[in-house]
Order: structure tokens, then sequence, then C-alpha cells
């Protein structure tokens, strides 16, 4: 028997995967374009080719949007650096590809991670999904600078600090870039710095 208009509309609308897929692809550019202050939903919901209240449904706040989409990048790198950092055949190598695929990940979302560096505390009760992203990436500089070591490439350093720098020196790469820096050079700059910073003296 075919529902009548009345109770379809009474019924609940399910959220599903795809949509919510489609609101943070959406999100993911418009917070990559913009600071978070000046991001309105409407703007996203229109980019989702979905209603306001549909992005609500799913998210209860901004906050909460700008959240999800952080975590959904760092998940994405994540993945990325997992397919490609292995197929290089050094330490260094290594090193160089996941500054390369850091900072090309967010050359085009200067602004996405823009709230999260100046205002970390806003999100102090989801530190525990930001740690375990993060942690990801340091887990695997660790690995890649403790392989070097045992090749004798890089000097006995501490891998958990020096990964940490690593990581610092991509974040400030990306974060005070002029205008007419590139990809290729930042990357050089990088790497060479950090591994003869570690390297084996001759």
């Amino acid at each position: 028997m075919e529902l009548t208009s009345q109770f379809r509309n009474e019924m609940p609308r399910v959220k599903t995967t795809s949509k919510k897929e489609e609101i943070l692809e959406a999100a993911s550019r418009v917070f990559a374009e913009k600071e978070f202050h000046r991001v309105l939903i409407d703007e996203v919901a229109s980019r989702a080719g979905v209603g306001k209240g549909t992005v609500y449904r799913y998210f209860r706040t901004k906050e909460d949007l700008y959240f999800e989409t952080i975590l959904q990048a760092f998940d994405r790198l994540s993945a990325t650096l997992e397919a490609t950092v292995s197929r290089e055949t050094s330490p260094a190598l290594r090193l160089e590809r996941i500054a390369r695929e850091s900072l090309q990940f967010s050359w085009e979302r200067r602004h996405l991670f823009s709230l999260l560096q100046s205002d970390e505390r806003r999100f102090a009760t989801r530190e525990a999904e930001l740690r375990e992203r993060r942690g990801k990436m340091m887990a695997l500089v660790q690995k890649v600078i403790l392989e070097g070591i045992e090749r004798r490439d890089f000097r006995g350093v501490d891998a958990r600090i020096a990964a940490e720098l690593f990581r610092g020196m991509i974040r400030a790469a990306n974060c005070f870039r002029g205008e007419d820096d590139s990809l290729d050079d930042l990357v050089a700059e990088i790497v060479g710095t950090f591994t003869r910073g570690i390297a084996r003296s001759a």
C-alpha cells in the first residue's frame, strides 16, 4: 500500500555514511578557503547540495563539523603516507616523502588547521581523538628515524624527540611559507636541514 504524503513526511530521516561524507567534503573545502569565524553553515550546506537542517542532523555545532573535518583530514593523510612511504629506498627518502605528502596535503588547505593551531583548548574534550591521529604520524616518523640509525645513516638520537622536531619543521613551513615559496624548495630545506643535523659525522 502506498504511503500517504503526510505519513512519509512524519517518518524519521535516516542518517547515511555517504551523506555525512558529502557534508565533510564540502566543509573541508569551505574551511580551507576562509577562517573559521567567516564560515557559514549555509555555505557548507549549499556546497554539499543539502539543506542547512541536514547539516545540523549530522553535526550539532559548527565546532563539531570543523573538528570532524580535521579528523577526516588526518585520516586521509595517514592513509596516503602508509601507502607511499614504504616505496622509498632509504630513510632520508622516506623522510622526504613524509614532508612532501604532508606539505602538499595542506598546501591548498591553509585555513583548515588555523583554528586548531590557535585555539586547541576549544577542543580539549576531544584531545584523545587528535592525539590518536597525531600518534600515527609520529610513530611512522620515529620508525623511519630508527631505521636510519640502524643503517648508520643517522647518529644515535632520541627518535621520539627527533620525530616531534621533524613534524614541527613541516608545520612551521606550512604556517610561514611565502607566496613565492615552492613545494620542492620547502621540502628540500626541511629534509636537508633535518638530516644534516642528525647525520653521522664523516
